[in-house]
């Protein structure tokens, strides 16, 4: 039962950074319910399985770092069946931060302004781009020169796009957080949620 699972907490505020010390007398590497989700991770992207938990921890650590002044800032946490007001603010921070993860990319800054990061709702939803590269790139300056349209974000075809043919961008272009390595289908499950149709990249 999703739902329910859902009201226990979060696994990026699952553990600390003195794991290691913590369970390595239990020779285990880190807080039980982080090693079994690497585990699981690795399993379901076939990567190896240092480093799907090198990742899990990456994403843990960086939560961390930042929980304490954004969880300041949750006036009223979401009502959960568990859990301290304290504890639901960090819940809310941690699901923040997974929205904004899988919705962070790349944004055309327009003439002269070169790329910047962006967080663009809804832009999780587009495929990822097969060998071909991707289809559409968002910009920040309105290519047909509409006159108040350099406060737009859009998104524009990059070539001609096929009838039925699905609108692809690039994620492995996307910010990651300071110090994630990850890459293939981990990256693709981890940080945006892609199913596993999403990782084959076919040769078109």
């Amino acid at each position: 039962d999703w739902a329910r699972l859902s009201e226990i907490g979060s696994l990026l505020a699952t553990g600390s950074d003195n794991d290691a010390a913590i369970y390595s007398k239990f020779r285990m590497p880190c807080h039980p319910v982080v090693h079994r989700a690497g585990l699981g991770l690795a399993a379901l992207t076939r990567a190896d399985k240092s480093a799907a938990l090198a990742a899990l921890q990456c994403r843990g650590s960086n939560f961390r770092a930042m929980q304490d002044p954004l969880a300041a800032l949750v006036a009223a946490p979401t009502a959960r069946q568990t859990g301290s007001p304290n504890e639901r603010r960090r819940w809310d921070v941690a699901d923040a931060l997974s929205r904004v993860l899988s919705r962070a990319t790349t944004l055309e800054a327009g003439e002269g302004g070169g790329e910047v990061f962006a967080v663009v709702p809804l832009h999780e939803r587009l495929a990822h781009c097969g060998a071909r590269g991707e289809n559409t790139k968002l910009v920040g300056k309105d290519p047909v020169g509409r006159e108040g349209g350099d406060a737009d974000v859009l998104l524009v075809a990059t070539r001609d796009i096929a009838e039925g043919e699905a609108l692809t961008r690039d994620y492995t272009r996307a910010p990651r957080l300071p110090g994630d390595t990850s890459d293939g289908p981990l990256r693709l499950l981890l940080q945006f949620g892609l199913p596993p149709a999403a990782w084959v990249q076919p040769d078109e």
